[in-house]
């Protein structure tokens, strides 16, 4: 009994600690880097010093409630319209692009309509839910540990997020 208590939890420990390692298997075009990089890869595939600024507690929420942001970091690069969100272990779990960003995402643009999107990449994994009230936010997958949604609005799309 103890035995397989022992291989359970082994099992289990490396099936963690895969899903954590696991990170897109291609960088994004246009940008050089991918999610589960590291601060110096990001950095030099942007070609930027500027150095990643910590992220703050929410300053709306309740003294009591725990800051979910503790440790983890962000670099926007505002003249690129680039952010790239660090977790607590320094790599890459978040990337968003906004104006000014120039280049595209699995062939969308910044400012693409919507009915561009779905003609260049079909429907979307999941019905468009409501971001910030005023923008519908398309799902699609990257391969086969990243996402990316199209933030859209009348203006089309408006941002565009890489998640894992």
């Amino acid at each position: 009994m103890i035995h397989r208590t022992l291989v359970a939890a082994a099992l289990l420990t490396g099936l963690v600690a895969a899903q954590s390692t696991m990170a897109q298997t291609a960088p994004v075009a246009n940008l050089g880097f991918k999610l589960g990089d590291n601060v110096a890869i990001v950095k030099a595939a942007l070609g930027t010093n500027a150095e990643p600024e910590s992220m703050p507690k929410n300053p709306r929420l309740p003294a009591n409630v725990p800051n979910l942001s503790k440790g983890k970091t962000v670099l926007h690069l505002r003249t690129k319209g680039i952010w790239v969100f660090f977790n607590a272990t320094g790599t890459v779990d978040t990337i968003r692009l906004d104006a000014p960003f120039a280049g595209d995402v699995l062939g969308v643009k910044l400012g693409d309509t919507t009915k561009q999107v779905i003609k260049k990449l079909g429907n979307p994994i999941k019905k468009p839910s409501t971001a910030f009230l005023t923008m519908q936010s398309y799902r699609y997958v990257i391969d086969d540990s990243a996402y990316v949604n199209y933030d859209t609005n009348d203006d089309g799309v408006q941002i565009i997020f890489i998640t894992k």
